[in-house]
């Protein structure tokens, strides 16, 4: 089977009022692809129910669902893969698990998380935080774009080819200058679960991403 491509669009739940399955639904019906199940503080029976259910809806759906650290509940329910952080089961461990086919992401901060991740064998990584978010606790320097265009330039240089996807705190006035840097693609979470219609919110993010994707895939490429 073949792994499935990293998208550009990666949306991360939250704790909200709306509710873990209801976000995922509502950014899957606005046209998301790439689905990351992020439950940090509830019990680990209630992670792998929803995880179960979430699972069910994306595979119904087309929709490549990962898990946020949990690597047995990712093995156990046939995920297709997980993003760790740094804190987390190390990738190359996550590997002998979960087997070739599964993605696995890593968090970086630097360059150098950036080569330590790529020596494990990651297939993506999430790069951040862009700015301050509340999404996570024990945040990492923020990098802003000045580090963007700093990290992903020296990644060129070095002939790191991984998709680098920006994350922490962004919004679609960011889009134009983080794909101008010649990231991958984008993280998002809160910005899309506190629009009062996160589907629309989650199209025209989408219709973003398309235009300065495409405007910047021959400056890198």
């Amino acid at each position: 089977m073949k792994k499935k491509s990293i998208a550009r669009l990666h949306f991360i739940t939250s704790p909200s009022p709306q509710g873990y399955l209801d976000q995922i639904q509502s950014v899957v019906f606005g046209g998301a692809n790439w689905v990351q199940l992020r439950m940090k503080d509830e019990a680990i029976e209630e992670i792998e129910k929803t995880a179960v259910q979430a699972l069910s809806f994306c595979m119904d759906n087309g929709t490549t669902f990962i898990m946020n650290d949990h690597v047995e509940i990712a093995a156990k329910i046939g995920a297709d893969g997980v993003h760790l952080g740094k804190n987390d089961i190390s990738p190359d461990q996550a590997r002998e698990i979960l087997g070739p086919q599964a993605i696995i992401g890593g968090t970086a901060n630097t360059f150098d998380d950036i080569e330590r991740l790529v020596s494990m064998g990651v297939d993506y990584i999430g790069l951040g935080p862009f700015r301050f978010t509340e999404t996570k606790k024990n945040l990492s320097p923020v990098l802003g774009i000045e580090s963007y265009n700093s990290i992903v330039s020296k990644c060129k240089e070095k002939g790191i080819t991984i998709p680098i996807i920006a994350i922490g705190g962004l919004i679609a006035d960011d889009l134009q200058d983080l794909f101008s840097s010649g990231v991958h693609g984008v993280a998002v979470s809160s910005f899309i679960t506190k629009q009062e219609q996160p589907g629309a919110a989650t199209l025209e993010l989408l219709q973003k991403i398309g235009k300065y994707s495409s405007a910047n895939w021959t400056k890198f490429h």
